[in-house]
């Protein structure tokens, strides 16, 4: 899948969130966890993961990704509930992390296997984004209709669509129709 207009990607582990969600493509793509044979394929291609999926599995990780996805709309001024991050919590609570240490610092490893692993990795590069400063930049396009997560490399940190060119201009135009309907009403 690739993204809706030319961006770097996240940096560093950051990336696999960002894959993670755009694992589907809103509203009417493909979803790449559609099935568990597609959800074991999408993880063997995304992290190496050889993985028996099974239907809970995979209802999981889309619980994941779209909780994910509602998180991440706070980063560009959204509201969020507070429960989505604690829903959150408790969907990638369960894989067990360890810390390993060395004389440059510490790390957190994943410490299990299966999907349990996968979910392990996406807590890891949580952490990591946001002890690096990077997990503000991770973002989700405002377009209800894309939703898709982009990495806001702007100056200013303010990009709100992942396309200026395609949602930001429909949304523009949206929004300068509905004030020129306004302002000719009688």
């Amino acid at each position: 899948m690739s993204e809706p207009e030319a961006r770097s990607p996240a940096p560093g582990s950051l990336a696999l969130i960002q894959r993670f969600i755009n694992s589907t493509e809103l509203p009417d793509g493909i979803d790449e966890l559609g099935s568990a044979p597609l959800a074991a394929r999408w993880l063997r291609d995304a992290v190496g993961a050889n993985l028996e999926v099974s239907n809970k599995d995979r209802t999981r990780l889309i619980a994941t990704r779209e909780a994910l996805r509602d998180l991440l709309e706070s980063h560009t001024g959204e509201n969020v509930d507070p429960a989505v991050a604690v829903r959150l919590e408790k969907l990638l609570g369960s894989a067990p992390l360890r810390p390993v240490v060395s004389a440059q610092g510490a790390t957190l490893a994943v410490n299990c296997g299966g999907v349990e692993n996968f979910l392990g990795m996406i807590s890891t590069a949580l952490v990591e984004a946001t002890l690096m400063g990077t997990w503000a930049h991770l973002k989700v396009c405002r377009s209800d209709t894309c939703r898709w997560a982009f990495y806001d490399h702007s100056k200013n940190g303010r990009s709100c669509w992942c396309s200026m060119r395609v949602c930001g201009s429909r949304e523009k135009a949206r929004t300068y129709r509905a004030r020129q309907r306004a302002t000719s009403a009688p």
